[in-house]
């Protein structure tokens, strides 16, 4: 049986004493057991969107860097690049905002590394038997490390019901085209009444399936292959997709890609039970937070962290997650699919760490 670690945290707690909670659960879950002399350790995090003020501060993440760092591995801090407008869609913006954020070898104790590169492209492809794919796109950087410690916050997701540590590994680990392949049915469409007619989409587009009519881009919707290089591309908004799409595809499209990034490397998992608002930490005003503070958990498998931050939640405010945010999406099916994949167990014991 999984086990997972707990530990509570109250509303208003000094933040010295949050970071001395996270470095005694990282302890107490034995995380700092993954790591071997010498290896190149991802610790993923979530720098939140411009604006964004409950996701996971930096302050919090630098007591697992320290842990990884005394085991003789080399942290650094990565996330990839979002497919939306913002802050965070190329590496440019995306590091300055993690600096801005406390994302940086000052604060956090490590550097922050986009893991995708400066517009998503660095991917690599790894095979899987899901039920949606073969192979998957992931961030090209976990082709060179060897372990991985994910740092995530629960929150709500309008599209997944709530986003936890498979949302942070199968989206947040995914490359622009991964991205795609989990949120879109259909090929991209070019609006008229944004395209400039520059050409860079021709000429990024691998199978050669956009041409020129007129003025205007136009994509061969036959010959397309929804990698979203031209959606990475197009610097004036004039690249869109069919965004909409039943909850329950994407939630286990999400944990097949979720399975790529840590299939055949060492992980470890930690998730806050703080801040928990509606909407998820990508939104610069996800709102204010639902209910006090909760606490931290950690584990070495996924599933079952996930599984017992919902449980905590419900045995803590009287109703579960899914009532505070988005009633009308099931979040068990991303649980339940990441456990026939293989990646852990929904059932668990929690230990609480005093």
């Amino acid at each position: 049986m999984a086990v997972v670690h707990f530990v509570r945290v109250t509303p208003g707690e000094p933040p010295g004493s949050v970071e001395d909670k996270v470095g005694r659960l990282f302890d107490a879950a034995g995380l700092g057991e993954l790591i071997e002399a010498g290896d190149l350790v991802a610790v993923k995090v979530h720098i939140g969107e411009k604006g964004n003020r409950t996701h996971v501060p930096a302050r919090y993440v630098r007591p697992v860097v320290e842990r990884v760092r005394e085991r003789g591995g080399k942290p650094f801090l990565t996330d990839t690049n979002t497919l939306y407008r913002g802050m965070r869609s190329d590496a440019v913006d995306h590091m300055t905002l993690a600096e801005q954020h406390g994302f940086s070898l000052r604060e956090a104790g490590a550097p922050f590394v986009v893991a995708d590169g400066l517009l998503g492209h660095e991917e690599m492809e790894v095979e899987i038997e899901g039920e949606f794919y073969g192979r998957v796109s992931v961030a090209g950087v976990l082709a060179d490390v060897q372990a991985i410690m994910a740092i995530s916050h629960l929150t709500g997701h309008p599209l997944t019901g709530f986003g936890g540590t498979l949302k942070n590994l199968g989206m947040g680990f995914s490359s622009r085209k991964g991205k795609l392949a989990q949120h879109s049915k259909m090929p991209p469409r070019v609006d008229p009444k944004k395209c400039k007619g520059c050409g860079t989409c021709l000429r990024w587009c691998p199978v050669e399936a956009i041409e020129m009519r007129g003025k205007v881009a136009s994509i061969d919707e036959g010959r397309c292959i929804s990698c979203g290089e031209c959606l990475a591309v197009c610097r004036f908004g004039a690249v869109t997709f069919n965004w909409d799409q039943g909850s329950e595809v994407l939630q286990k499209r999400m944990v097949e890609h979720a399975f790529g990034a840590v299939k055949g490397r060492k992980a470890g998992y930690v998730l806050f039970l703080t801040s928990v608002t509606k909407g998820c930490d990508c939104f610069n005003d996800p709102g204010e937070p639902l209910f006090p503070d909760v606490g931290i958990l950690a584990s070495k498998d996924p599933v079952a962290l996930d599984q017992a931050g919902l449980d905590l939640v419900e045995q803590e405010t009287g109703k579960p997650l899914s009532q505070w945010a988005y009633p009308q999406v099931d979040p068990n099916v991303q649980l339940e699919h990441a456990e026939r994949m293989g990646m852990g167990s929904r059932k668990y014991e929690l230990r609480e760490v005093k």
